[in-house]
């Protein structure tokens, strides 16, 4: 399975960093299931082919919208592309920076232990920089 974790860096209109952190491969999977046993809420996943509505589902069957959007920003301003309803109640569910960085706090003994590779580290300096920038992450699900 591969993942892509991206941050929210404005809400009106929703718009993901154009910086990314992909999750490929075993280690990849392994480091989303540790960062996961933190709080099962911290790395929320979508499905790529659920965040779009129906409308929009070309970019889905043309490899994602992510993909096709790489390296760039990507804003969802509901005219040229507009969230499904299903993306719209998950955002609703994502956890805040703050409550993010809460639990890394809580949890330093466990953030340790999965923190001890220079990949591990750079991964997880990334996604706290981000909660600290005031940005919601998630992770997309590719197919």
């Amino acid at each position: 399975m591969r993942y892509t974790v991206v941050p929210i860096i404005r809400d009106e209109p929703l718009t993901f960093g154009a910086q990314h952190l992909p999750l490929d491969g075993a280690d990849g999977e392994q480091w989303k299931k540790a960062v996961q046993s933190l709080h099962p809420r911290l790395l929320p996943s979508l499905k790529e082919n659920a965040l779009l509505s129906e409308e929009d589902s070309e970019f889905c069957a043309a490899g994602g919208i992510f993909d096709y959007e790489r390296g760039r920003e990507l804003v969802i301003d509901g005219t040229e592309l507009r969230l499904s309803h299903c993306a719209e109640n998950f955002f609703d569910f994502l956890m805040s920076p703050e409550d993010c960085l809460r639990v890394l706090a809580e949890r330093q003994e466990q953030v340790q232990a999965i923190n001890s590779t220079e990949q591990q580290r750079d991964r997880l300096a990334l996604l706290t920089a981000w909660w600290e920038q005031g940005y919601r992450v998630l992770m997309l699900q590719h197919q």
